[in-house]
């Protein structure tokens, strides 16, 4: 069977498909990311091909970001960055390559996230059986609609009638999200909903991956991983120095990794016990770790519960409020929204979730049950293969 993934070029959308993909390869099945040219070398060493097809998401966001629609988006609306970016801008760039795909590789599945608009249309166009991965939360019904009024124009150049959802739920929805993690709005979307179906969530990399000499020192004493994505928008270095201010005085081990695009030396002098990285594997990283502090991003957010561990989320905008939302919910977190993020707040927080017996931690525990019982993504990738055979 030949799977084409077609996603967006985002460390956090590609990589919950990379267990996926690889219980796929392991099963004897040709697998073809296409994604923006920023994701090469990282497609390359999880070993897959890898098809170009797209802007960069740094070129993407810069351009969403000068939208007369965001620019004067209402307080609290952060949802039209995320329509403007993933349907006016990286939807029409990426679909006159997938449509080569399409014909050149000829896919017996599509396999995407829900905000690859252009794989979506392209599913559509073609007939093709698919599979919608989420990496989440559903998204948010605001941003839904954004993103659906965007991407009329290219379902009716392609003569199809728009889909109420700009067709990210039409073939089977691969959900990552534990029970008790769950909102209510997304139990039932309604028509043109495909699928749904379980799927377990995996803490990032190889488990036997190394990490610097340092991470040998760790146990002593509390150890807690403090992370603001890969996403520029997010993780620039103030906000990371108002969060080490004090934390970094207190008896335990911080361990900080600041993205790619970013230089650790632009934090500053920091303790002996802070050690900071532009990336690690989280595998081999957090079975090492008490606690995590980071913007409720979906991916540390969920590699964090499967490994049972308490959270201190600092959400920022995308769908990091409803994460914070939904972890509120399930007691596994505290959070701190934007104008309570100080120093002296994050201590407090970090300090809380690592009491002995605390209630975060106790929650965590139970989810991270919950996502270990969910079907493992060798059990899906059979699930798919018998889809497409039916």
């Amino acid at each position: 069977m030949r799977v084409l993934c077609s996603t967006t070029p985002m460390e956090g959308v590609y990589t919950p498909f990379v267990p996926l993909g690889r219980a796929l390869l392991a099963a004897g099945h040709e697998v073809l990311v296409a994604t923006g040219p920023d994701l090469q070398s990282r497609v390359a060493s999880d070993g897959f091909a890898m098809a170009v097809a797209g802007p960069t998401a740094f070129e993407a966001a810069i351009t969403a970001m000068a939208d007369p629609a965001v620019v004067n988006a209402a307080e609290g609306a952060s949802w039209h960055l995320g329509a403007v970016m993933f349907a006016s801008v990286i939807a029409p760039a990426r679909l006159p390559m997938l449509r080569q795909l399409a014909t050149e590789f000829r896919p017996d599945l599509v396999v995407h996230p829900p905000v690859d608009l252009a794989a979506a249309l392209l599913v559509a166009e073609r007939g093709l059986p698919s599979a919608t991965y989420g990496f989440g939360q559903r998204l948010e019904p605001e941003l839904v609609a954004g993103l659906r009024d965007r991407v009329v124009p290219l379902w009716r150049e392609a003569g199809l009638e728009p889909d109420p959802y700009a067709g990210m739920y039409r073939g089977r929805y691969l959900d990552p999200c534990p029970p008790r993690l769950q909102l209510d709005r997304d139990r039932d979307l309604g028509v043109g909903v495909g699928v749904g179906e379980p799927i377990r969530p995996e803490i990032p990399g190889d488990p036997a991956a190394e990490l610097p000499d340092w991470a040998a020192s760790l146990g002593q004493r509390p150890v807690v991983y403090l992370s603001l994505g890969t996403v520029p928008l997010f993780n620039q270095p103030d906000k990371f120095t108002t969060l080490l201010a004090e934390l970094a005085h207190d008896d335990l081990d911080l361990v900080v990794t600041v993205g790619q695009l970013n230089d650790p030396a632009a934090l500053g002098v920091q303790p002996p016990s802070v050690h900071i990285e532009r990336w690690l594997p989280l595998a081999p990283l957090l079975p090492r770790c008490d606690a995590v502090v980071c913007h409720g991003g979906s991916g540390t957010t969920l590699a964090a519960l499967a490994g049972g561990l308490p959270l201190v989320l600092v959400p920022q905008g995308a769908d990091q409020f409803t994460n914070a939302a939904a972890c509120r919910r399930a007691g596994v977190a505290r959070v701190l929204e934007p104008d309570a993020v100080t120093s002296a707040t994050a201590r407090e927080a970090v300090a809380a979730v690592l009491r002995a017996g605390s209630t975060e931690r106790a929650a965590a525990r139970h989810v991270a049950a919950e996502i270990a019982a969910m079907p493992s993504p060798t059990e899906v990738a059979r699930h798919l293969v018998a889809l497409v055979r039916a």
